[in-house]
């Protein structure tokens, strides 16, 4: 791996940025200016670190630029902006802040003498920036740390000019907290949480529908549920820590994905997740004016078996594309069903078109009702020491199955008494009512119901 070595002193600063921008091996510069550090980076690296060395040689200082694109201008002036920081040549540092029209997700990215949210996005709407604090509160300022809600009349950008925040400890309350991060981006993997507060895979942004989030970038907010309260860092110079690889447990599940032509959602369902790794898939809390949502009932991702589907959709128009890989099990059905009550059979992969003013809907795992009456054949048959017996009812019937000899006379029965409609089984372990064992030979066995009899034979052979 080649190793990019640089040495720039204030005036040279300038001079070198485009080279090492483009990952170029600069040569060693002697920096005649001031006590500043030659900077070390790697830029071709998986993951790229920037590491400040003092006069000895030996490390400082590190920071990691992973998530930075260089060849990215706004990237490029995070990036520069953090090696002046820490070589204690700071200035004022100047951030842009996209937006888009309508609700958007905001933070404080820099310190700034006047943090009205008028000041720092003039093109807001008055009266609109929300907080949260187990519930949603009204403000005019921005607080670092803390996230907000705040809409815009269109889409555009807002240039914030101030001091670079390059570490900071936030609070979190058990549950869903709104925050916001530093002046640099901030990989998940780097953020500090020695309690190991944050539920697995609950950080996300919003950008028209929840989404979750590979880094916390300047200026956005973000959704963060934790198990207890507890405080995390977020830091410029920290770097990212080697994890172990999250496991999906939603691999291979069911899923429905709802969309509405700009923005989708994807719910899963029909696998089964250990109770203790439920949370990570819990959704923030809704928004009324959001663009788009979709959610199970209890604010979830996922659901096993059945569950309510809440929409938000602000568009006008709404589909669902479903892929059913897991077999609901003998005799069911996965059904999903409309808030106007039109039910639709959910097996392989579909699109449904939906109205799009739909509000809500459910999923079930449902016995399948067969249409008519029926006795089948018993399996095994030959059989020793025990066969079962299938029957079906399109409705709650008295059942009564019987076991016959060659002579026809009664040997035992194994149903007497009301059955509801669907499918049943029976088993016979070759014996009389009294218990004791039949011979081996041919036998019949015959259902009785109101509207129904039918008659099979089978062989037992010792």
């Amino acid at each position: 791996m080649d190793v990019h070595v640089i040495g720039v002193g204030k005036d040279q600063y300038n001079e070198y940025l485009d080279q090492m921008v483009e990952g170029r091996i600069l040569p060693w510069t002697e920096d005649s200016q001031s006590e500043g550090y030659p900077v070390w980076t790697d830029w071709e690296a998986g993951q790229r670190d920037v590491y400040f060395l003092n006069r000895n040689s030996i490390v400082d200082t590190t920071f990691n630029i992973t998530p930075y694109d260089p060849g990215n201008p706004d990237d490029y002036t995070y990036i520069m902006n953090l090696i002046l920081e820490l070589r204690n040549e700071t200035g004022p540092t100047d951030i842009t802040v996209s937006y888009n029209i309508g609700w958007n997700m905001v933070g404080l990215p820099l310190e700034v003498e006047d943090a009205s949210y008028g000041t720092l996005f003039s093109d807001a709407v008055d009266g609109t920036l929300y907080g949260y604090e187990g519930t949603y509160y009204g403000s005019d300022v921005l607080e670092m740390g803390n996230g907000y809600w705040l809409v815009f009349t269109n889409d555009g950008s807002a240039d914030i000019s101030g001091e670079a925040i390059t570490s900071l400890t936030i609070s979190l309350s058990e549950g869903w907290n709104l925050i916001t991060g530093i002046s640099s981006p901030v990989p998940v993997e780097s953020i500090s949480d020695p309690g190991s507060i944050i539920v697995s895979g609950t950080i996300y942004g919003y950008g028209g529908t929840y989404y979750n989030t590979d880094a916390i970038e300047p200026g956005k907010g973000y959704w963060v549920n934790a198990f207890a309260d507890g405080e995390i860092t977020l830091s410029s110079t920290a770097l990212a820590t080697k994890t172990v690889e999250p496991v999906n447990h939603l691999e291979g599940s069911n899923t429905l994905e709802l969309s509405n032509g700009i923005h989708s959602s994807t719910l899963y369902f029909g696998k089964d997740v250990a109770e203790e790794h439920r949370n990570s898939y819990s959704l923030p809390p809704t928004f009324p004016h959001m663009a788009f949502d979709a959610r199970f009932a209890g604010n979830m991702s996922y659901t096993k078996d059945m569950g309510e589907i809440s929409i938000i959709n602000t568009n006008s128009r709404l589909t669902l594309n479903y892929s059913v890989n897991l077999d609901p099990g003998e005799h069911l059905e996965w059904v999903f069903t409309t808030n106007s009550g039109k039910e639709h059979i959910l097996n392989g992969t579909g699109e449904i078109t939906l109205p799009p003013e739909t509000k809500g809907m459910s999923l079930e795992k449902r016995a399948i009702f067969p249409d008519v009456y029926a006795l089948h054949q018993n399996y095994p048959n030959p059989f020793n020491p025990v066969t079962k017996i299938t029957y079906q009812l399109p409705k709650e019937s008295y059942v009564v199955i019987t076991i016959y000899n060659l002579a026809g006379q009664k040997v035992t029965t194994l149903v007497d008494g009301r059955r509801s409609g669907g499918f049943h089984a029976v088993g016979w372990y070759g014996k009389k009512s009294n218990g004791e064992s039949v011979v081996s030979g041919l036998y019949f066995f015959r259902i009785e119901t109101e509207n129904f009899s039918k008659t099979l034979k089978m062989l037992l052979l010792k």
